[in-house]
């Protein structure tokens, strides 16, 4: 159990129980409706270069939709009361400040770009972004164009036990840590570049959405060693938790869990391996500079 808990609310948009709409992303496998004008090949569709969900692997040809995976219900971790009260909220909210604060702090120094301040948003089922209409069934989520974090709390506990096993408080923070990570690409400017670059090179653009994907682990890797250095988690061996999270939603471990076969192809996010490989990485070294997934993967 770590010590990055909050009741702090100010970070948190919460918009549960007051509807949203239906529509949204199609879940897990399908991205359709969203305006953002990029390509993926393979038949992927590249949105999620931009969206870049940690937990939308979009692999799912004809293995199990998101949309069997049952919700929790209030009551089992989700609290209808406010925004940062229940024991999963404390947790995801602690994560939304601390790691907000740590780029706040260090993002001048290592990019020489001042950070921008977000929110983390908390909805059931489906809420309107400035990606287009959102559901819970794509998982928690980045958008790029409202600079926001999105996270059904009740889905994301319920694919954290479909794909990780039962959730702990560091797995649940680095998932937070690695949508905040993409907000960092969004601010010094590498989601343009990968945007660009897919469109130029349309044929590795699988290849780039994994680059970024193992980057924003990195990112997170970076976050929790810090964490870690100020005393924040209870053991060393509590990084393990991060470790299973990350290699859980690699995409040859969803893919052989939800198809029975390993489509390297498809991939998006990065393997188990190259998911703890590039985690561990940020947070051995705590520099971005050794983030660089794209020299690399390409």
């Amino acid at each position: 159990m770590t010590r990055i808990r909050s009741g702090d609310s100010s970070m948190i948009d919460d918009r549960r129980g007051g509807g949203g709409g239906g529509g949204g992303f199609g879940g897990l496998g399908g991205l359709g409706g969203l305006p953002i004008p990029i390509r993926a090949g393979g038949g992927m569709l590249g949105v999620i270069v931009l969206l870049a969900s940690l937990l939308l692997p979009r692999l799912l040809n004809g293995g199990q939709s998101a949309a069997s995976i049952p919700q929790q219900q209030t009551g089992t971790g989700v609290s209808s009361a406010g925004s940062c009260n229940s024991d999963l909220e404390q947790i995801v909210c602690g994560a939304t400040v601390d790691v907000q604060n740590f780029w706040q702090a260090n993002l001048p120094k290592f990019y020489g770009v001042n950070y921008e301040m977000t929110k983390t948003v908390f909805f059931t089922d489906a809420t309107s972004t400035g990606c287009g209409q959102a559901s819970s069934q794509t998982g928690p989520f980045y958008c790029p164009i409202d600079h926001e974090v999105y996270i059904d709390l009740g889905f994301m506990q319920a694919l954290e036990t479909q794909l990780i096993g039962k959730p702990t408080d560091l797995a649940e923070q680095y998932i937070v840590a690695h949508e905040y990570g993409h907000h960092i690409q969004n601010l010094v400017g590498i989601n343009d570049q990968v945007q660009k670059a897919q469109q130029n090179d349309p044929g590795r653009a699988n290849q780039y959405s994994v680059a970024l994907e193992l980057q924003a682990d990195c990112f997170a890797g970076i976050w929790v060693g810090d964490a870690a250095s100020r005393g924040l988690l209870d053991s060393p061996n509590e990084i393990n938790e991060a470790l299973n999270a990350a290699a859980g939603v690699g995409d040859d471990r969803i893919q052989q869990k939800t198809q029975g076969r390993i489509d390297k192809e498809a991939w998006t996010h990065g393997s188990a391996e190259q998911r703890q490989t590039w985690f561990t990485r940020g947070y051995n070294s705590g520099d971005p500079k050794q983030c660089d997934t794209f020299s690399e993967a390409l």
